[in-house]
């Protein structure tokens, strides 16, 4: 592979000789030192086009080797029969010492036998006149001659070993650039993290395809742009990054948070680094950038877990620990309530049903407690959104909320604890008719899903709304906006669908209202 290279190259270099003798013969033709007709110049230049182009097909080196040997032989004998002279005789010379290029003495004898039979063959046709030739020129003539031949076959033998060890370390040296190029491209190309290259003034100068798949910027479309990569409330961020990377500073697994071009925002970590020139100065950045937003999903999912554990026990921990004294309360106040014609009989039976209901709420408190038996039932869900509904009518009527509800599917039945959903339910309204201030509305719309298997209930309501920020988080216990509240709230109603085998979306703007969807498995025959 190595010799294939090298006679390549040997063969460029004879082209580009033969170019640089094509000047020469035209110059002197043109200047009328040698009367050679023009025939010999469109020979000459047609040749040297006819070997350009055998290079460039890729004509094997061997073959364009010959070639290019019996082109420069023609041309010299061509160049002497049409007008000899002692000083275009010295043609021949120069021919023997151009192709001593290929360092063969094999090829250097060759040439030295065809350069003497053109000459024997000149003489026949009596083109060289040697009684024009002066004897002073005759012996300069020859002893120039047999000077070349000596040290072309000096050269071919002695010198061949030394050029090739230097042709094959430049040989080398070329293959060790090329494959570092090419492992490098296919780094580029193949990394799994996008990279992209940018100049001083912040535009795309190279991208790789997985750039282009995580920021859904085409090649094309980034080249030569400045692309909005970054929020803009991070502008200032990504500013005092590119000033630092201008003064040598690098970024090693930076996180932050980077924009796609639909808009779209995503957890991004990444690596800067400087582009220095050979002479040190900064000529742009890098950049090597990755999604971590699984990463960050997982984390707060763990989060989550943590958190849930901690409440799970301070539920059970405190259930336990109220439900103590409220059994001795509960005992006694039965106890009173024995005699109806008691005159305290209405606040004993009030003190009752009150402690019934902190009774239920423990129970409900402890969902967030470890994972209990729960035992599920059948429940229509109708009836249960109806019971909730007529529980809540007083808050609705006092702020002139106007109720909607939408159910063509009253016999749908869901298996499920019946009490757990009441409290999901109840939560939501609670929500909505504390994010509306005065004469908002609430509507509910049940729907089936097209296979009949799922129960969609969509709550709309047109109150405040919630922030972004908040909406991110509203799942995540002891999270909460409100003066009074606990951040337990949604965290129960997120653990209650979850334990029925459901699900639920939320969709909020400020100022317009939200819209939760709950989704709960149709219970089947």
């Amino acid at each position: 592979m190595q010799q294939h290279e090298i006679l390549n190259k040997r063969n460029l270099l004879m082209i580009i000789t033969y170019f640089f003798s094509t000047l020469i013969f035209t110059t002197v033709i043109v200047t009328q030192l040698f009367k050679h007709p023009y025939s010999f110049l469109v020979i000459n230049i047609g040749s040297f086009f006819i070997l350009i182009a055998l290079y460039y097909l890729k004509t094997p080196p061997k073959m364009l080797q010959i070639i290019l040997i019996c082109t420069w032989h023609l041309i010299v004998f061509l160049f002497n029969y049409q007008n000899v002279n002692i000083i275009s005789f010295y043609t021949f010379i120069w021919l023997i010492a151009i192709l001593t290029i290929y360092r063969s003495y094999i090829i250097t004898l060759i040439n030295i036998c065809l350069v003497f039979i053109e000459i024997f063959i000149l003489n026949k046709l009596s083109m060289i006149p040697y009684h024009s030739f002066k004897s002073e020129d005759h012996l300069l003539l020859f002893s120039f001659l047999i000077t070349v031949i000596i040290m072309s076959i000096g050269q071919s033998l002695f010198i061949k070993q030394i050029w090739l060890k230097l042709e094959k370390n430049a040989i080398d040296r070329e293959y060790y650039l090329n494959s570092k190029h090419a492992y490098l491209h296919l780094f580029f190309e193949q990394a799994n993290d996008a990279i992209a290259v940018f100049d001083l003034e912040d535009r795309v100068i190279a991208v790789n395809p997985a750039f282009e798949k995580l920021y859904g910027w085409s090649k094309e479309e980034a080249l030569g742009r400045i692309l909005p990569l970054i929020p803009p409330e991070r502008v200032e961020e990504s500013k005092k990054r590119i000033e630092d990377l201008k003064l040598g500073k690098k970024y090693h697994l930076h996180e932050t948070i980077d924009m796609r071009k639909d808009g779209t925002f995503f957890d991004a970590q990444l690596s800067l680094s400087p582009i220095l020139s050979p002479h040190g100065e900064i000529i742009g950045s890098s950049v090597i950038s990755r999604d971590i937003s699984y990463i960050k999903e997982n984390e707060n999912l763990i989060l989550q877990s943590e958190k849930l554990k901690l409440v799970g026990e301070l539920a059970a921990g405190v259930a336990h620990e109220i439900r103590n004294p409220m059994t001795v309360i509960s005992g006694y106040v039965q106890m009173m309530n024995e005699d109806p014609n008691s005159p305290y009989y209405e606040y004993t039976k009030l003190i009752q049903n009150e402690t019934e209901r902190i009774e239920l709420i423990l129970s409900e408190f402890l969902v967030l407690s470890k994972p209990q038996a729960n035992q599920y039932a059948p429940i229509n869900l109708a009836e249960a959104l109806s019971e909730v509904v007529q529980f809540l009518q007083y808050e609705f009527q006092s702020k002139a909320i106007s109720l909607n509800i939408i159910n063509e599917f009253l016999n749908i039945t869901i298996l499920g604890n019946k009490n757990q959903l009441k409290q999901v339910f109840i939560n939501l309204f609670k929500n909505a008719i504390e994010a509306i201030n005065e004469d908002g509305s609430i509507t509910l719309q049940v729907c089936k899903s097209k296979d009949g298997k799922e129960i969609y209930i969509q709550m709309i309501d047109t109150g405040c709304g919630i922030p972004p920020h908040v909406l991110e988080r509203i799942f995540e216990p002891f999270y909460t906006t409100k003066t009074k509240g606990t951040g337990l709230g949604m965290m129960i109603i997120n653990k209650i669908v979850q334990d029925h085998q459901g699900s639920i979306q939320i969709k909020s703007k400020q100022h317009v209202g939200t819209e939760i969807l709950l989704t709960f498995p149709i219970m089947t025959e």
